[in-house]
Order: structure tokens, then C-alpha cells, then sequence
């Protein structure tokens, strides 16, 4: 059933995308005086099919994962099938700023689309973690900042963060830049600066999880035992639910992200956790079950899990509409720079290419996100807006961005490029895209077994 939930929500996430690019092309077209003979929401066979009374045929294809527009005289060598009163409608017809702005539409209503999706997100309210650290890693940049358990980080190079997300995004960036940053942080009501060197934080990890693995950072989640599993190591030692985790194997523990990895990481070796329960500390030995991770390789489990996080750890960071729509405008601006700059430095070499994601982390990405809540999934399709709007804008020749060359190219010179030489050119975008598709869907593949 988790397969199928991921697979619907990935077509459906997919479709949406897909259709809103479309129509930016479709709606631009009839703007600007192109005929327009065919809209269609996905490919292969007719399920549906309609004619409009604007003469357009809409079509809903058996194949939900894409879509096209079809206008007259749009492919290059082929004449449109048009009354001679109606040849001036001809895409090949049209001016090049025309034709530019119709190449140009798709890209531009998946940003739009994005910033609808970050405005509702922000009119419903984002939850998240408060900025508060919850582990700081030996040797990590964290422990050289000098940061401890419990501060609470205020600003990141002197701009506000509210959750731990946004820090999270913030010292991405820096990440990226390669360069230190400096950290508003709160300890027991008093503030202070403190400068949290990056410089040598490689690119190889931009996920998830780059705060714990490469700066050395988690976010403050006290343990607290929710459920025991009966049978269970867990049940077993006697943890109970309400016990309180201090402590594992004499390293404080105030992060369940870190819990979590002592654990995985001693699948059949004893350790040794102190609870705290009913004010009384105590000691207790589990030895973790080994069970299969993913790969090959083994994991520890005790069959725990948590217990909710209280209000007071959780943040709802919401606007006002006014607010809601400055700040949905905002985030579209950052999230596209840092999209740019991600891949600008996955190029030059600062920033590892196995960041790339294909289509299998889509995928988990739009099932993860479903699961968790509309919040998360407006978060997500609008993520995926910005990057397939970036995407098509590349100069690839077979994109939107191929396009936008031709035609610029063609507006330079006063005559557009020859059939054969737009072939060759078309030939190359292809061999590129499915190059970069199936780097991609390798890096997901790895990041499977990993």
C-alpha cells in the first residue's frame, strides 16, 4: 500500500506540475494570436477528448506524466494546415518576441505556481522545530563555533530564523559559498554572537541530513518513550512509556536524531541508557536487535517510539494575507537563487554531483510529503515548480531554454537557423537530457542502498 500511496501521489504531483507548465505555453499562444489545435493533460491514447468552441481539441491522455500543446506551424519544416485567412495565426508566422514569450510562458507559470503554493503555505502555517541545539559532534564545526546543548540559534549571518528549517536552508548556503558565518544564539536569556566556520565543509552531502553529518548539528528533541513494542529488546530491559532517555553509554542525549544513530549503529551490542522516571534516574543494558537496513547492511532496533514533542519545542510560523503573500513571493526568490547556485556549483566541482535527484526521490519525496500533511505536500509541489521551471529555462535545445536560444539567435541575425543545423542541435539536447536523467536516476539508486 506505501508503494502504491507513493506512486499515485508522484503522478499526481507530476500531472499538476506538468499541466500548469503547459498551460503557461497554451494561454501565452492564444495571447498573442497563435491557433492553438490541441491542449492535452498527459500522452498515448484518449481517455477523454472535446472540442471547444475556440476550435481547440482538449484531450486527457492515458499517460498522466506530461502533457503537450500543439499549435500550427510550430514544427519547423512542416506547413500548418490552415485556411489561407488564418496562415498569419502560424507559429513559424509570428514575430520572434512572440514566439519568445510563448517559450518562455511555461517556465515562468511553474514559478508563479510555486509562489501561490509558498503564499497558501504561509496563510495555513508552517510547523516546525525550534532553533534549539540538541547535539553538537566532537571536532565538527559546531563544537569549534564552541555551541552547545540547549542554545536556541536566533539569526544565521545576521538574518532571523524561526525554525529549524530555516536555519537549516540558511547554513546550506553558506555551505555552499564555502565561508563562515556568524550565529545569533540564546543561551539562559543571554545572547551572543558566535562564528561557525564552513569553509571546510565539503559538498558531497547538501540532503537532510547535512547539518548532523557535515556540520555536526541536531535539533533538540528530548527523548521521550511514546510506545514500547511488547517483545521488544526495549520491553524487554524494561523501558516503559514516559521514561525520559538522558543518557547512552555516558553521552548526554537530548536528540532523537542522535538516539536514533547510537542505536542503528550497535545491532547486537549492549548498551548502556539512563532513564529518567518518576525523578529518579536509573540504569539499563539493552542490546539492540540486528536487523536489515538498507543495502546489505545491518541496523540496530529496540522497538521504541517517541513520544509527541510538547507546544513549547514546536513553532507555527504564519502570516496574515498581506504577509502570506510577501513572504510566499520572498521564499520563491531564495529557493530559485539557491537552486541556481546549486547547480552552478555542481558544475565548477564545489558542490558534489550526487545532490542530483531523479525521478525515484521525487517520488519518495511526494509520498513522504502526502503522508504528512497538505502543508508539507503545497511545500513540496512548489519545490518541484521552481525546479522544473529552471529546468526547462536551461539552454538545452529540445527545452524551453533550447527555444529561447533559437529564437534569440534567429532575432539576432534576421533569419532563423536551417533545418538541418536545428536537427543536429536537437540531437545533442536529447543525448544531454537523457545523460543528465540518467546520472540522476543512478544517484537514486545509490541513495537507496545507502
Amino acid at each position: 500500500m506505501e508503494l502504491l500511496h507513493t506512486i499515485v501521489m508522484f503522478v499526481v504531483a507530476i500531472g499538476v506540475l506538468i499541466t500548469v507548465h503547459e498551460y503557461g505555453h497554451f494561454w501565452v499562444a492564444r495571447r498573442v494570436g497563435i491557433k492553438v489545435l490541441k491542449f492535452s493533460v498527459g500522452f498515448g491514447p484518449a481517455l477523454l477528448s472535446r472540442k471547444g468552441k475556440d476550435g481547440v481539441e482538449y484531450v486527457l491522455a492515458a499517460l498522466p506524466l506530461g502533457g503537450y500543446v500543439k499549435m500550427a506551424g510550430e514544427v519547423p519544416g512542416e506547413e500548418p494546415e490552415l485556411a489561407p485567412e488564418e496562415a498569419h495565426r502560424a507559429f513559424n508566422r509570428k514575430p520572434v518576441p512572440h514566439r519568445m514569450a510563448v517559450a518562455a510562458a511555461g517556465p515562468i507559470m511553474n514559478f508563479i505556481f510555486a509562489a501561490a503554493a509558498f503564499v497558501a503555505v504561509y496563510l495555513i502555517g508552517v510547523q516546525g522545530l525550534v532553533p534549539q541545539v540538541g547535539y553538537v559532534a566532537p571536532e565538527s564545526p559546531a563544537a569549534q563555533a564552541e555551541l552547545r546543548i540547549g542554545q536556541e540559534i536566533e539569526t544565521v549571518g545576521g538574518k532571523p530564523v524561526r525554525s529549524w528549517n530555516e536555519a537549516q536552508v540558511a547554513l546550506m548556503q553558506a555551505a555552499m559559498a564555502r565561508e563562515a558565518v556568524t550565529l545569533g544564539v540564546t543561551d539562559g536569556g543571554a545572547g551572543r554572537e558566535t562564528v561557525l566556520d564552513l569553509s571546510g565543509v565539503g559538498g558531497e552531502n547538501l540532503q537532510e541530513d547535512f547539518l548532523y553529518q557535515s556540520v555536526g548539528l541536531a535539533p533538540y528533541q528530548p527523548v521521550t518513550v511514546g510506545q514500547v513494542e511488547p517483545g521488544s529488546p526495549a520491553a524487554e530491559t524494561g523501558l516503559q512509556a514516559g521514561d525520559r532517555v538522558v543518557a547512552v553509554d555516558g553521552e548526554p542525549v537530548a536528540s532523537w536524531h542522535r538516539f536514533l544513530t547510537l542505536v542503528r549503529g550497535s545491532p547486537g551490542e549492549p548498551l548502556e541508557i539512563r532513564v529518567r522516571r518518576d525523578g529518579e534516574e536509573r540504569a539499563l543494558s539493552v542490546v539492540p536487535a540486528a536487523v536489515s537496513g538498507p543495502g546489505e547492511e545491518e541496523v540496530g532496533q529496540i522497538g521504541i517510539r517517541p513520544e509527541p514533542l510538547g507546544e513549547e519545542l514546536q513553532v507555527t510560523v504564519r502570516y496574515g494575507p498581506l504577509g502570506a503573500l510577501w513572504e510566499g513571493v520572498k521564499k520563491t526568490g531564495e529557493m530559485l537563487w539557491l537552486t541556481v547556485e546549486m547547480l552552478a556549483r555542481m558544475v565548477t566541482g564545489s558542490v558534489s554531483s550526487d545532490n542530483l535527484g531523479g525521478p525515484i526521490a521525487i517520488a519518495q519525496f511526494a509520498g513522504q510529503s502526502a503522508e504528512a500533511g497538505l502543508v508539507p505536500f503545497l511545500w513540496f509541489l512548489g519545490m518541484i515548480s521552481l525546479s522544473l521551471g529552471f529546468l526547462n529555462l536551461l539552454p538545452i535545445p529540445v527545452l524551453d531554454g533550447g527555444h529561447l536560444l533559437f529564437q534569440a539567435i534567429e532575432g539576432i541575425r534576421g533569419r532563423p537557423l536551417d533545418e538541418e543545423t536545428m536537427a543536429r542541435w536537437q540531437q545533442v539536447g536529447i543525448m544531454a537530457l537523457l545523460a543528465i536523467m540518467v546520472f540522476a536516476f543512478y544517484n537514486d539508486i545509490q541513495r537507496l542502498f545507502q
